[in-house]
């Protein structure tokens, strides 16, 4: 066995252990660290100081929800949170700091203390600095986080009361608060309650809520509905809430469910209100009876949970109006006098005698002086005579200017002698010298004519001088004729003329004379204006029924607009008129639609007045037509599905809204019911609704129509209306049987003019005729107040032509005939003199009273009976006589024509919660946060001096509504309005819910609760 070059196990063992010494020796011996406790202890103090941090923010973030600082105080924390961009935001930073100061203690490890230097902020210089150091921001993608930085805080580590270590520390903390998200939201929420009710918000909604009530109601009104307060404050209340409730959703994507079924309850109450008592005498009703009321009744649009409330088609509704009123009226004025002024025109020839002269030669014989000197001149006479022969008339130039043509031509030459004899003398001797000089001129006379006058375009006739044509007219034959004998015979011929115009005596030279019009030419152009005024009866414009009821269409500019540029084709003139009769039918065309369009300016002209006027009575309740129309595009607006809603995700954070009523009511609630701390009661809304135009004699309304109607009458059509009110009503027989007299002689003065109108038509052979005529077409109308209103309304007249017709049928060959005679009745029966004021006032001031006693009986009764017995007991008694009280500003350019009845009401609202609560369900593991205003008073004592200091007032979420809506009904019927005689409605505490306000805010719902940490 070998056993060279073998080294032990162990001796291998061995060498490797000493080496490996050797080698740490040589590395210079490192021994293992250990961490110091200073170095422990500040790392201890770090993270403590976090969750410190994250802590306090928690806990900050629930008092500053609890009690937020929304206005600040006149104090030095109050001016100091003032002076921030958001006294809320740094409020909550002041918060966060002072509990972060409460959590903080001191750390102890192995013998080392550190503690963090957080001083209390003793004077407002500390307190601002200490805010400088506060970093307060919404993160996430959601903005529920929060994030905290406090900056610069020093940490002092000390040893047996001596300091080892200082360091300064910037921690930063992100927790879930959403106390920012709840406050920003619900500061949104509150700005939106005041914004103008043309911007978004509440106001906007309310005016749409409003509206769709309004006009509905109105509607129903119009159409004989029991409705006497067409907007009461009680739908003011519902329009309110319901809109609060779509506040809400917009901004916290979440409504009030006890609210939404509070709005829900008082719209049923509303509805029940509105069928029960038409006359407003609703505040006696037995709440039990308005209990048994549940959904919406006739005449009422009361849907509190709807999101998307939209007013009815009918302030949008596109109405049509034609020109066919003023085209009737034009082509009977035209017909009587227009017609034979176009034709006589166009018939009338201006004819000119146009005179040349020029000198063919002159000639001079005879000596000036005698011969020889010394003559003295001794006198001069002078002799002219003149000889006058023809021209070559074939060479006389007969081309002329423009429109004006030769009717003839003649040349004269004229020879003019002047001899003049001077006498001389000299001493005794007398002598005479002789002088002649002969002139040669050659005098052109042209007689010229030109027929384009009238309102027909230019253009050739022909024939024109000879027979032919339309008509088989003699056109302008015999012109020439009467020309030459009123330019020229008459002025002794044409060698008269010639020597005139020779010696510079010729006389005006311009003259008209006239062609000799056909037979039958008038008819013939009548009826040919009947095929225009059926075309002008087919032009129309298109208007929203809302803009027509506030003034702010005027139709009849927008139809003289049209019918100009139809101008053109209605008067068709050709290029070439076939004889001057057709010249004189195209003349009256344009002379018949010019008349149209300047009836219609005039039209537009009065309603542009009316419409100045009409705005003159909005200014005195502070509004314009320009508002009017702000506030319906604002409406439209409010119900685009695009401008629902503004809020944004809040992921899990789904927020619950409580306001405190639920439903903000016109009466008291006890602060017992709204979770307010405080005794006493709280008015959490309060309305004034005032209606602009009641009934149009009695009111401002008057202030409007005056330049239509004289201001001391009513229309027949208004005093119609209220006498059959006081029919229903009046049980004072006196104002009725006044009022009835006045209106059956307004009648009988009518019936006088459609008497007459019928004569002037040729219809009947006497009077007893006529009469007979009058009377049968009113006799299917018995009572006095009926009659007035198919009267003033124009469906007499139709009666009446109708029964002429059946009568003298061989007096109407065509259907033109019939229309001119209704359109001529029509006139004179709508219009003329009205009904006194003061009687037809009378009638309505006591019909009034009636309706109100009788809707009092209705409530007092109903108080003994079922709901459903009670509704028809008032419904039969009170039935609809009320609302046949006439109300609203008819709309009428003429006298003649109603458009629509308008009227108007503003809306004003005030009115705040008692408590608002906001809660985000998730506001960490297992927590809610409740962000409320309640007008609280905020305290923190920020200085440490052991008293909380006045910072603010979580003020109480108000709103301020200020809006009108507008309702159009059409016209005819008893209008629109409020006809209860109540035109101003206020709720109670209208004028003192500011101030009482303010003393609930310092008395009853102040908290002094100091909140620190």
């Amino acid at each position: 066995m070998n056993e060279r070059a073998r080294v032990p196990f162990a001796l291998v063992g061995v060498v490797l252990l000493v080496s490996s010494a050797a080698f740490s020796g040589a590395l210079g011996g490192v021994q293992p660290v250990r961490e110091s406790p200073t170095e422990a202890a500040m790392e201890d103090a770090r993270r403590s100081l976090h969750g410190d941090l994250a802590d306090a923010t928690r806990s900050a973030a629930r008092d500053a929800a609890a009690a937020p600082v929304v206005t600040t105080a006149n104090t030095t924390l109050g001016r100091t949170l003032a002076a921030s961009e958001s006294p809320f935001r740094t409020a909550l930073a002041l918060r966060i700091y002072l509990a972060v100061r409460d959590r903080v203690e001191p750390s102890n490890r192995r013998g080392v203390t550190v503690a963090a230097e957080l001083p209390a902020p003793r004077n407002r210089t500390a307190l601002r600095e200490t805010l400088e150091r506060m970093t307060v921001d919404r993160v996430g993608e959601s903005g529920t986080l929060l994030r905290v930085t406090l900056s610069n805080v020093t940490l002092a580590a000390s040893r047996a009361g001596a300091t080892v270590d200082r360091a300064t520390v910037t921690p930063t903390v992100t927790v879930t608060a959403p106390v920012l998200l709840l406050h920003d939201r619900t500061a949104r929420f509150d700005e939106r309650l005041d914004a103008d009710a043309t911007a978004p918000g509440l106001a906007r909604r309310t005016t749409a809520r409003l509206s769709a009530i309004a006009w509905a109601r109105g509607l129903a009104q119009y159409g004989s509905a029991p409705i006497a307060n067409v907007v009461a404050n009680r739908h003011v209340a519902v329009a309110t809430n319901s809109a609060l409730l779509a506040e809400q959703r917009t901004v916290f994507g979440a409504a009030d469910d006890a609210g939404a079924r509070a709005t829900r309850i008082a719209a049923s109450r509303a509805a029940g209100t509105d069928l029960l008592t038409a006359a407003g005498a609703s505040g006696s009703m037995p709440a039990r009876i308005i209990d048994g009321v549940d959904g919406v009744t006739p005449g009422t649009s009361l849907d509190p949970v709807r999101s998307d409330w939209a007013p009815t088609d009918g302030p949008t509704e596109v109405l049509t109006v034609g020109a066919n009123d003023a085209a009737d009226s034009a082509y009977r004025r035209f017909t009587d006098g227009g017609l034979g002024a176009a034709v006589n025109e166009t018939y009338q020839v201006t004819v000119e005698r146009r005179v040349s002269t020029t000198q063919l030669g002159i000639e001079h014989t005879g000596r000036v002086e005698p011969s020889g000197d010394g003559w003295a001149h001794n006198g001069t006479s002078r002799s002219t005579s003149m000889a006058i022969a023809d021209g070559n008339e074939s060479a006389v130039d007969a081309d002329t200017d423009g429109a004006w043509h030769s009717l003839s031509a003649a040349e004269r030459v004229v020879t003019e002698r002047e001899t003049t004899t001077r006498r001389w003398r000299r001493g005794n001797e007398t002598t005479t010298t002789t002088r002649t000089v002969t002139r040669t001129v050659r005098v052109r006379i042209i007689i010229v004519g030109r027929h384009d006058g009238g309102p027909a375009p230019g253009g050739r006739i022909d024939p024109v001088h000879e027979p032919g044509g339309r008509l088989d007219a003699q056109n302008l034959v015999g012109v020439e004729e009467r020309a030459h004998a009123r330019l020229v015979a008459n002025d002794g011929g044409m060698n008269a003329v010639a020597r005139a115009a020779v010696s510079g005596t010729l006389r005006t030279n311009r003259t008209t004379v006239r062609g000799r019009q056909p037979d039958g030419i008038r008819s013939w152009i009548r009826r040919d204006l009947g095929v225009v005024r059926k075309q002008l009866l087919n032009t129309s414009v298109q208007v929203q029924r809302g803009a027509l009821g506030t003034y702010r269409a005027n139709p009849h500019a927008r139809l003289a607009d049209a019918v100009e540029r139809r101008r053109a084709a209605l008067v068709a003139a050709p290029a070439v008129y076939d004889g001057v009769a057709d010249r004189a039918r195209v003349a009256a065309r344009g002379a018949y639609v010019d008349a149209v369009v300047s009836s219609l300016r005039a039209r537009a002209r009065r309603q542009e007045s009316t419409g100045d006027r009409f705005d003159d009575v909005l200014a005195g309740y502070g509004l314009s037509r320009d508002r009017l129309a702000a506030l319906a595009a604002a409406r439209d607006e409010a119900i685009r599905p695009s401008s629902r809603s503004i809020r944004g995700s809040v992921t899990s954070h789904e927020l619950v809204v409580e306001g405190a009523p639920a439903y903000l009511t016109l009466s008291r609630v006890p602060r017992a019911a709204t979770d307010a701390t405080g005794a006493g009661t709280h008015r959490p809304l309060a309305a004034r609704n005032r209606n602009v135009f009641t009934v149009p004699y009695e009111d401002a309304s008057d202030t409007v129509v005056d330049t239509l109607f004289p201001p001391d009458r009513v229309r027949l059509r208004s005093a119609a209306a209220a006498l059959r009110a006081a029919e229903r009503l009046d049980r004072n027989e006196t104002p009725r049987k006044q009022l009835r007299a006045a209106v059956r002689a307004a009648i009988d003065r009518r019936r006088a003019a459609l008497r007459r109108e019928l004569a002037d038509a040729g219809i009947g052979d006497s009077a007893a005729d006529r009469r007979a005529v009058v009377t049968a077409a009113l006799s299917r109308w018995t009572t006095t107040s009926t009659r007035a209103v198919v009267v003033a309304n124009g469906s007499a007249a139709t009666a009446v032509a109708d029964a002429a017709v059946r009568r003298y049928p061989d007096e109407f060959t065509n259907a033109s005939a019939r229309h001119s005679l209704e359109a001529e009745l029509r006139d004179v029966s709508t219009t003329g003199r009205g009904v006194p004021e003061p009687v037809v006032n009378e009638s309505v001031a006591t019909a009034r009273r009636a309706a109100g006693e009788l809707a009092k009986q209705a409530a007092a009764r109903a108080a003994n009976e079922t709901a459903s017995a009670a509704m028809e007991r008032a419904e039969r008694r009170i039935g609809r006589s009320l609302a046949r009280v006439p109300a609203g500003l008819p709309v009428t350019p003429v006298p003649a024509q109603w458009y629509v009845t308008t009227n108007v009401w503003t809306v004003a609202v005030e009115g705040s919660y008692d408590r608002f609560a906001v809660r985000a369900r998730d506001a960490g593991p297992g927590r809610a946060l409740t962000y409320v205003r309640d007008g609280s008073a905020v305290r923190i004592d920020w200085d440490d001096d052991g008293d909380a200091e006045h910072a603010g007032r979580a003020n109480e979420v108000s709103l301020s509504v200020r809006t009108a809506v507008v309702v159009v009904v059409p016209p005819g019927g008893q209008g629109v309005g409020d006809t209860d005689g109540n035109a101003d409605e206020r709720s109670g505490g209208w004028r003192s819910i500011r101030s009482a306000s303010a003393e609930n805010g310092g008395v009853a719902t102040t908290r002094e609760a100091a909140h620190r940490g």
